[in-house]
C-alpha cells in the first residue's frame, strides 16, 4: 500500500491554477418542472451513471414504483421507469452494496414489510429487485457498515413494531438478518453518521407517536446499538439531516417539525450528545429537509420543502450554528421531498423537489459555482493526511466502503476514480482548495 501511495503522490504532483474566491450570494434560477409519474412521495439524488452529474430516484408509493431522472450533458433530463420495488415504497437510499463501484438502490417498502435492493449496472439502469424481510411497516432506510467488516449493511425503521431492523451485508448485494433494536414512539425517518467520531456508524431516528423526538442509537461496532439521548423536536418530525453547521467538524443534526413550521438545529458535543434544539421558521408544513452550501460561503444552508406553501425555504447558514431568516422560492404544487446536489457540474449545489400533486420534480439550478471540494478530507478538518489518502486508495481498490470517507467521492457515484485520487493527492501536497 505504501508503494501505491507513493505512486499516487508522484502522479498527483500537478500544480493547480489559482482558485476563485468563494462567493457569498444566493442565486437559484426559477424552478423548472420535469414530469415523472403520479404522486412522488420521496426522493434521493446521486450520480447513477457516473458522468459527474447528480441524478434522481423518485419514489411512488401508489404505484409501487421508482422512476429515474438522469441529468443530461448540455442540460435537460431523461426520465426512465417504472422500476419495481415492493408494495408501497416509502424511503430510498443509494449506495454501492455489492462492491462493484456502481451505485445501487435500497428501498424500504411499507406494506410488503420488505427491503428491496436493485443492483446498478453503472449506466443509470438497474437489475430487478431482490427483497429481504423487515419489520412491520418500514418507513426509513440508511446504509452504512454497522458491524465493522467493511461491508455495507442496511437499517430500516419499523413504524408499527417500534423497532429498527438491521440487515448485515455480505458485500455482494446479499443480506442476512442482524439485530432488532427497540425504539418506542413510532420510528419514521433515520440517518446514519459517526456522531462521536470513533469510526463506528451510529443512527439518528425520528419518532412521532409519543413525544415527537429524536432518538440517538450509538453503534457498538458489532451491529448492535446502545440507546442514547431522546430529544424533543416538535410535532411530526421529518427525516433527520446530519451536517457540520458550526465552525467545528463535530456532526450536528437538523430536523423539521411539519406541524410547527420549524426546523430544529442541535449542535453536537462530539460524544453522541447534543445541545438543546434551537428552532428556525420555515414555510407551511415542511415535509422534507436537506443541507448544502448554496451560496458558496463555506457554511451549510438548510432547505425545507414547504408542502402547504408550494415553496422551498432556504435558511442561509452563518457558520456558527445559526441561520438567517428564510428565503422562499416557488416550486410546483405540494413539494414533499427535497434534495440538493450538483446536476450541471458547475460545483454549485442545485435544489430539487418531488411534488406530490403535479407528478413532477422542480429543479432550481444554482447560478453560483460552489467552492472546490477538499477531496479526501475524511474528517472535514481542512487538510488531507497520509492516513486519509490510504483510506481513499483502499476505497478505490474496493477494500473499504465509500462510507468510510465520503469526501473521497465528491461526485457521489459510490466509487473513487483515479482522477479523484489524483485530486486527493494534490489536496494533501498543496493544501485544500479554497
Amino acid at each position: 500500500m505504501n508503494v501505491r501511495v507513493a505512486l499516487l503522490f508522484a502522479i498527483g504532483c500537478v500544480v493547480r491554477g489559482s482558485a476563485a474566491l468563494a462567493a457569498s450570494q444566493l442565486s437559484l434560477a426559477p424552478s423548472l418542472a420535469v414530469s415523472v409519474a403520479a404522486h412522488p412521495a420521496a426522493m434521493v439524488a446521486a450520480d447513477l451513471d457516473r458522468d459527474g452529474r447528480a441524478d434522481l430516484v423518485t419514489v411512488h408509493p401508489g404505484t409501487d414504483a421508482l422512476w429515474i431522472v438522469r441529468s443530461q450533458t448540455g442540460g435537460g433530463f431523461a426520465v426512465a421507469g417504472p422500476l419495481r420495488a415492493g408494495t408501497e415504497p416509502s424511503a430510498v437510499a443509494v449506495a454501492d452494496v455489492n462492491g462493484d463501484r456502481r451505485p445501487d438502490i435500497v428501498v424500504a417498502n411499507a406494506i410488503s414489510n420488505t427491503v428491496s435492493v436493485l443492483l446498478g449496472r453503472g449506466d443509470g439502469t438497474f437489475d430487478d429487485p431482490h427483497d429481504w424481510p423487515a419489520g412491520n411497516s418500514p418507513r426509513g432506510v440508511a446504509v452504512a457498515d454497522f458491524n465493522g467488516d467493511d461491508k455495507p449493511d442496511v437499517a430500516v425503521t419499523n413504524l408499527f413494531d417500534d423497532t429498527v431492523t438491521v440487515l448485515l451485508g455480505a458485500g455482494d448485494g446479499m443480506f442476512t438478518a442482524g439485530t432488532t433494536v427497540p425504539v418506542t414512539g413510532g420510528p419514521l425517518g433515520l440517518v446514519s453518521a459517526d456522531l462521536d467520531r470513533n469510526g463506528t456508524a451510529d443512527l439518528v431516528v425520528a419518532v412521532d407517536m409519543d413525544d415527537a423526538a429524536l432518538v440517538i442509537l450509538m453503534g457498538a461496532g458489532d451491529g448492535t446499538f446502545v440507546q442514547g439521548s431522546r430529544i424533543a423536536v416538535g410535532p411530526l418530525p421529518t427525516e433527520p439531516v446530519v451536517g457540520t453547521f458550526d465552525s467545528d467538524p463535530i456532526p450536528d443534526i437538523a430536523i423539521a417539525a411539519q406541524n410547527a413550521d420549524t426546523v430544529s438545529v442541535l449542535i453536537g458535543h462530539g460524544d453522541g450528545t447534543f445541545a438543546a434544539p434551537v428552532q428556525f421558521e420555515t414555510g407551511a408544513f415542511p415535509a422534507a429537509l436537506a443541507a448544502a452550501d448554496l451560496d458558496g460561503d463555506g457554511a451549510l444552508d438548510l432547505i425545507s420543502a414547504d408542502s402547504f406553501a408550494d415553496t422551498i425555504s432556504v435558511l442561509r447558514g452563518r457558520g456558527d450554528g445559526t441561520f438567517e431568516a428564510r428565503t422562499a422560492l416557488a416550486t410546483d404544487v405540494m413539494p414533499v421531498g427535497v434534495a440538493a446536489a450538483d446536476l450541471d457540474r458547475n460545483r454549485g449545489a442545485d435544489v430539487v423537489t418531488a411534488n406530490l400533486f403535479t407528478g413532477s420534480v422542480s429543479v432550481l439550478l444554482n447560478q453560483v459555482a460552489g467552492p472546490l471540494p477538499c477531496i479526501g478530507d475524511c474528517d472535514e478538518r481542512g487538510s488531507v493526511s497520509v492516513d486519509e489518502l490510504v483510506r481513499s486508495v483502499n476505497i478505490a481498490l474496493g477494500t473499504l466502503p465509500v462510507a468510510d470517507c465520503l469526501a473521497a467521492d465528491p461526485n457521489a457515484d459510490a466509487s473513487v476514480s483515479i482522477s479523484e485520487l489524483v485530486d486527493a493527492v494534490n489536496d494533501a501536497l498543496l493544501g485544500c482548495r479554497q
